[in-house]
Formats: C-alpha cells, sequence, structure tokens
C-alpha cells in the first residue's frame, strides 16, 4: 500500500492571561493545514503555502480575539 505524506503548513497562537487570582495562565492552540491536490481554493486548484499561510494566520487572530472578548465579557459580568 502506497503512502502519502503532505507538508504541514502550521502557525501556533498562544493567549496568555492573569485569572482572578493573579496567577498568569495560558492556552496555546496549533492552527494547521497540508499542502496537498484535494485542498483547493476558490479557482479549484491546488492552494499554495502563501494562501495557506494567510488563512491560518486569519484563523489565529479571529481565536485570539475571541478568547480576549471571552476573556473581557467574564471579567464584566
Amino acid at each position: 500500500m502506497t503512502r502519502y505524506v503532505f507538508q504541514e503548513v502550521s502557525v501556533k497562537g498562544v493567549f496568555r492571561w492573569k485569572d482572578a487570582d493573579g496567577k498568569p495562565r495560558q492556552e496555546t492552540r496549533k492552527f494547521m493545514q497540508t499542502i496537498n491536490p484535494f485542498n483547493k481554493n476558490a479557482r479549484g486548484q491546488p492552494k499554495s503555502h502563501s494562501e495557506i499561510m494567510a488563512e491560518i494566520r486569519s484563523e489565529r487572530d479571529l481565536w485570539l480575539l475571541q478568547r480576549k472578548n471571552d476573556l473581557a465579557e467574564a471579567n464584566h459580568v
């Protein structure tokens, strides 16, 4: 059986904050996609490394913003 290994493109997101007791906390999440013929863009062509990086960076930025908003909301309740 043939095994294919596709190149992984990933970005790490790290969210740091202090909890109610003043202790430092950290949450880490990995955002990734692979470069493969099945991972296609809107034009139906395989995504390039730069297209994938742009997508996963925007996913990471959205996640960080959501975490900041969740923390701010929890502190104001």
